[in-house]
Formats: structure tokens, sequence, C-alpha cells
């Protein structure tokens, strides 16, 4: 690796998370040569044997390592945290494993405004690609450990019909168990399902622990990048930049390029290259409220006893729900899990956070300076739609899970409430200021029309005023899909990556 690259690459890839792999795999396989910067380490290949070992363990979340530090505050004023994950794999390196779809009109809506080739007809194939290199698998139903049981046999007495069906398009209200990306045991991530088999290319330079500044911007076209690397400040110059940095670091690395609101950049002294308001807003997050009770210890036995011949996910089952704000099939996911608890008598605590997966509150990703260390002003604008929707739809699935789930659980798998719901008459005052969120921030660089001021990027990605410079990413989702982004956002890469490729994709009608 040396300081300067003066044309040595012709691609350079901003971010080794969930996108930046599959992107950097992509065209790299395509007889292209790229460059890989990640902010965060690379452990490498997972054969190495060098990968911590929270992040291989798919039984569950991986404890607070490898985040980037991201904070905000809540509808209530709560402090929150917004975790991502600065390392190779980026967020597939930390997620919980579970791979949803969504809704197939959801990905209809994103056609209908102004972004052909995303339609769900469309996308059908790159979907089956994403989920075979990923190993997408099933649980087969003597794998599913006895709380998510219990809570599969309570949601169908309350009505919801059982199928495994979130891994289809065209999936309804229910509840199942999700597809998982986890082999024998590990987080099966996107370095490991895109890049492993090809670490010893010799067209492919991986760079981790780089800090992207700003983009080398001559004319209208991007030809590179600054970086940070062990105290030094390098450039690459290339002939094409794709940022991967996800939906807070693209509009970051954009906006300290001098590309964003041209109010925001002047502001913060930053010169104003591309007047472009749309970058760092429509940042938009599933808002979550979360049920949390110590478990009996029947259940605790139930556990120990199912662990002593069966691997033991923390979490398994999703349940689909619809409330009246709902604008398709369903709007709410109930995920359930549970986590050992020294604490609880037990040693068991059981989790029900509860998702409103289309939320129509808007948010923005605001700098704090233009030193690239300085994390920037998160904020998704959680509760805050004028029609009071994304509120009134946690209302519904609270009410939902406290009637037909713990209600029927309290005895004998839940002993005593770990929140203080009880003690509060006004059930929305709580929600506004107790809920979080589902880690699945997005939107905050739009793909659309390139007559829309608000849209970013066009299409097939590719950033609006500028040659040289696309997006692929979760940032470009004009309104996030009713799923755990995970495997749509991989979908974007692929996407994104056969329009860079320039393959004459197929657009279902």
């Amino acid at each position: 690796m040396t300081a300067h690259h003066s044309g040595s690459a012709e691609f350079l890839v901003v971010g080794g998370g969930t996108a930046g792999c599959v992107v950097a795999a992509r065209l790299l396989s395509a007889g292209h040569q790229v460059t890989l910067l990640e902010a965060g380490p690379d452990h490498g290949t997972l054969a190495a044997g060098n990968w911590p070992a929270d992040l291989l363990d798919a039984a569950a979340l991986p404890v607070q390592t490898h985040d980037w530090g991201y904070s905000g505050v809540g509808a209530g004023g709560q402090p929150l945290a917004f975790e991502r994950a600065k390392v190779m794999g980026g967020c597939s390196s930390h997620n919980g494993c579970t791979q949803t779809v969504g809704w197939a009109g959801d990905y209809d809506g994103w056609a209908a405004d102004s972004c052909p080739g995303w339609d769900a007809a469309s996308l059908r194939e790159d979907f089956d690609r994403a989920g075979a290199t990923l190993r997408l698998r099933q649980y087969s139903e003597d794998e599913i450990q006895p709380f998510h049981r219990g809570f599969i046999g309570l949601c169908v007495e309350a009505g919801l019909p059982y199928r495994h069906d979130l891994h289809q398009l065209d999936g309804r209200r229910g509840v199942g168990c999700a597809p998982v990306n986890s082999l024998d045991g590990v987080r099966f991530n996107t370095s490991f399902a895109y890049l492993d088999d090809l670490r010893s290319h010799p067209r492919l330079t991986v760079v981790d622990r780089a800090t992207v500044d700003t983009l080398i911007v001559e004319g209208s076209a991007v030809r590179g990048a600054r970086y940070l690397r062990e105290g030094r400040v390098l450039t690459i110059r290339v002939d094409h930049v794709v940022l991967c940095a996800g939906a807070f670091g693209s509009p970051e690395i954009l906006l300290r390029t001098g590309i964003g609101p041209a109010d925001h950049l002047s502001g913060l002294g930053i010169p104003v290259l591309l007047d472009r308001p749309g970058v760092g807003s429509n940042l938009h997050e599933h808002p979550t409220v979360q049920l949390e009770y110590a478990a009996t210890a029947g259940l605790a036995d139930a556990l120990t006893e199912f662990a002593s011949t069966q691997w033991l996910p923390e979490e398994q089952t999703i349940a689909k729900l619809t409330s009246p704000f709902s604008d398709g099939p369903f709007d709410l996911h109930v995920y359930p899990w549970v986590e050992p608890d020294r604490t609880i008598e037990s040693g068991w605590r059981v989790v029900f956070p509860i998702s409103q997966l289309r939320p129509r509150s808007r948010g923005s990703v605001r700098l704090r300076s233009a030193d690239p260390m300085v994390r920037a002003v998160i904020d998704p604008g959680f509760l805050t739609d004028p029609e009071g929707a994304d509120i009134g739809s946690l209302r519904f699935g609270l009410e939902w899970v406290m009637t037909h789930v713990v209600a029927k659980m309290t005895g004998r798998i839940l002993e005593r409430p770990l929140h203080d719901l009880a003690e509060h008459r006004d059930v929305d005052a709580w929600i506004r200021g107790h809920h979080t969120h589902y880690w699945h921030p997005a939107g905050s660089c739009r793909m659309g029309s390139s007559a829309d001021p608000m849209s970013v990027v066009r299409h097939d990605g590719g950033v609006i005023g500028l040659d040289g410079l696309a997006v692929a990413d979760a940032s470009i989702f004009p309104t996030i899909p009713r799923a755990t982004p995970a495997l749509p956002t991989v979908v974007v890469a692929e996407r994104v990556s056969r329009f860079l490729l320039g393959e004459a994709l197929a657009v279902t009608a």
C-alpha cells in the first residue's frame, strides 16, 4: 500500500460493510481493478481464525465492540445510541442474522417514483442471488427453542397464520421463523460470503483503518479520495468512486466534500461544490418500543435442557402485525428474544421489541464540523409525522403483545416486568419517552428523479450532477422497506454493481 495511487485503480469502494464487500466482489469478478477502503479493522478471512468471538457468535448480538459511536435523542429527549459496526462486513458482522425481504409493494413504489428497474418483479433474481451467496437457511421445526415455540403458539391462538414466509416478497401477516445467515453457529457476514474467495486476487487492494475525509472533485467529475490512516493524510486517484459508507457515513463524506445543502455547508465554512439539498435529508428508521421481563425458573430450566442437545439462538421468531395505520399487508414486527442476565434470579431476561416498519417521520444527518473524526448530528425525527400514524401503529402493537402474549405468558414464562409501563396512564407519553429503534437507518441519499432537488442519486446509483461517483447502500432507499434491511442492502449493492458494469437489466412492467 503506497501513499499515493495515481490511476492505479479503476474503482475505489469506500466502506467495506454490508454493501461494500458486495460491490468490491462484483466489480473485481467482472475484471476490474478495485481498491476497498474500510475505516475499521479487517480481521481477514473466516478460515484465518482471527475474528473476535463476539462477531462470530450467531446465537447472540455482539457486545458493544467495533462501534462508530453515533448517538442522538428520541422523541421524548431520551439519549439513544445508534450503533453502527466499524469493521469489515459492517453491520452484517454485528447483527442478529435475521434476513427478511419486506413486501413487494414497497419496491413497486420505488419503481413508480422515478426508479425504473427497482420493482419487485425485476428484483427477484437479485434477492435470490443475494440469499444464495449469504447461504440463507430456514430453521427446522426441531431447532425452534422453547421460548420461541411458545411465542408462535400464542400468536397462532390470537389468529396469526403460522408460516415461514419472511423471505418471500409476497409474504403476509403471520408469524414464523426468519431465514438466517448463520453457518454452524457462525454469523456469516458479507465479507465472508463475497470476499473470502477473492482475497488473494492481484486486482484487489484492501486497506483497513482508513477513514475517508473528502472526495477529490475535478470539474464535474470525482477522481479519488483523501483519507486518514495511521496519522497520515493519504490520497488515492481512481476512475470511479462508489460510496458504501452507510446511511450515516455516505452523507457525511458527501457533505465534507461540499456536496449537499448550501446553507448547511456554508455555515460550517465548507466550500459548496454542488448544492444538493437532499444530501443528509430523508433519514428515517424503524421506531421501536420494548417490553422486558424477568424469566421464570421454569423457562430457564427449559432453555438449559434444550441447550444440552441443540444450539440455542436467542432470537428466532418474527410476528408480522397489521395496525389500522398500515398501507400494506403488515406494518409491525414483533421479534422477541431471550438473553442471559445475572441480575435476575432465573438468569434470563425476555425482551419483546415492537417495531413500526413504515415510518412517515423524517429526519436528517448534519455535520457538527468538517473534521472527519467528529460524528455527525443524527436525528431520525422519530414520531414527528403530523398524522400520528407512527405512534398510533406502535400503540396498537404494544397493546396486541400485552393482550395476546404477555398476559398469557405471565406466571409460566414471565415472572415480573422490568419496565414501568403500568405506572403510566398516558401510553403515548410512555412510548415517546421510552422508544428506541431497530438499528435500521436509511434514506439519507435517496434515489429518485434528477429533476427532484431532494433526490441525491439516479435510479442507477449515480450521484446527480457528478460523473464518476455512485452510492450503493441503505442511504439510497427512497423509503425503507418493511424488512430487516441487511438483505435489501445487499440487493442494492448487487443492483448498482450491475448498473456500473453496464449490464442491460430486465425491467418488468
